[in-house]
């Protein structure tokens, strides 16, 4: 079986239910990051079977939770476990990397360009 891409949000109930980041490689679930050992339990509720080789991506608000959530799935023995940081942080590589599976890079900075243009435009 090839591994799974995870991608979990490990803030508080409260802070997920305001909004989370998304992403084409995963739904997002929210697991507090004390909770994080019960990765395996939660994913088989959806009949998700997690492996320790399956890719998971954590992040939360600031960065500080979602990396020791990172050392307690490696003490599990989760080794393809990573830890894309606060939300500003891993909204911009969750994004680059979805760009990068899709391979249209430059239409994102064509668009982007336009947009630049269009605020020109409006103070103009």
């Amino acid at each position: 079986m090839a591994p799974q891409n995870l991608l979990i949000d490990v803030r508080t109930p409260s802070e997920f239910s305001t909004g989370y980041l998304t992403s084409d490689m995963a739904p997002t679930v929210n697991i507090e990051y004390q909770l994080i050992s019960t990765l395996p339990a939660v994913y088989a509720e959806k009949g998700i079977q997690v492996t320790k080789d399956d890719r998971i991506t954590l992040y939360c608000r600031s960065g500080r939770r979602s990396n020791l959530a990172l050392q307690t799935l490696r003490e599990m023995g989760f080794t393809n476990a990573r830890d894309i940081g606060g939300l500003d942080e891993a909204r911009r590589v969750l994004d680059r990397e979805q760009v990068e599976r899709q391979g249209k890079g430059h239409e994102r900075v064509k668009s982007f360009g336009v947009l630049v243009e269009g605020l020109k435009a409006l103070e103009g």
